[in-house]
């Protein structure tokens, strides 16, 4: 089995992967082949037989359809680039290496219209928490103020990355490896002023149904904004927003208000969780949101 999850972490673009996601999806793939499992197991697993190559394959496609919108290509060059951000230069190298991602990518000439909307209605919290940052966190410099920052993923090779350009830009910035499916508990103790949520939800709910609902309701954070991608991951055809009418149906259960806006190929909610109850303080309403 050992040597299945690293054929598998072979390729380029999954190789920073955490090894517990692959064993997790070989895990629900054998409760649902399980004559594949025990073909494997009578052969060894051998490399060379056809049930080896076809479960490669297969969860390999599996891990880009879950964790595609995270997945980061050319590691060598993002390390190289980061190794020449200097001061005259900083802002030409970051965008460099945003590009590398495709999240970032596409929401790199909307950064400075994101952040100025968000904050519009937010207002410029103190400490920023983000959970499955990806690349994310090297937009700091667009923000338009300098917060405390906490970077949230499930690699800690991704992490080492992120925390190696905080110390290298003079960020006050942490990193923080947090699984959101399985270590949700670890968020009571993270505390923050806005937690950001970019185009995470979808993989979440692809490896568990519903999981979004319970992380939500234990971030620690009295606002939440969260994102989805409005084009599919192959860039072929446009997500209709009904698609996800169970978030929207979700906060108005809770009783959290939020407001939306989008750019090109993106859609945020921006959510408030915890209202004020102090007198001669602005009641939070939905009409004045």
């Amino acid at each position: 089995m050992e040597s299945l999850v690293q054929d598998i972490l072979s390729k380029k673009e999954l190789k920073n992967l955490d090894k517990k996601l692959v064993e997790e999806e070989l895990e629900k793939y054998f409760e649902r082949n399980r004559k594949m499992r025990a073909v494997l197991v009578n052969k060894g697993f051998n490399k060379r037989s056809k049930e080896y190559k076809t479960v490669t394959k297969d969860i390999r496609k599996t891990l880009r359809e879950i964790y595609g919108v995270f997945i980061q290509k050319n590691y060598s060059r993002r390390e190289k680039l980061l190794s020449k951000i200097k001061k005259e230069n900083k802002e030409e190298t970051i965008k460099q290496i945003l590009l590398l991602h495709q999240s970032t990518k596409e929401r790199l000439q909307y950064y400075k219209e994101i952040y100025k909307k968000l904050f519009k209605i937010t207002g410029k919290q103190k400490t920023i928490l983000d959970l499955a940052c990806g690349l994310n966190p090297l937009s700091y410099f667009w923000l338009g103020y300098k917060p405390k920052y906490i970077a949230s993923e499930i690699s800690s090779k991704d992490l080492e990355f992120i925390q190696e350009f905080f110390k290298k830009t003079a960020i006050s910035g942490k990193t923080i490896q947090i699984d959101l499916v399985t270590e949700q508990k670890k968020l009571k103790s993270v505390k923050a002023d806005i937690c950001f949520l970019f185009k995470a939800l979808d993989s979440l709910e692809a490896r568990k149904k519903n999981i979004s609902k319970t992380l939500i309701e234990e971030v620690n954070a009295k606002w939440i904004v969260i994102s989805f991608s409005k084009i599919s991951l192959g860039g072929k055809k446009n997500i209709q927003k009904s698609k996800r009418n169970w978030i929207t149906n979700f906060l108005k259960s809770k009783n959290y208000y939020y407001r939306e806006f989008e750019v090109p190929n993106e859609h945020f909610l921006v959510v408030k969780k915890k209202f004020s109850t102090r007198k001669n303080h602005k009641v939070f309403k939905r009409d004045n949101f």
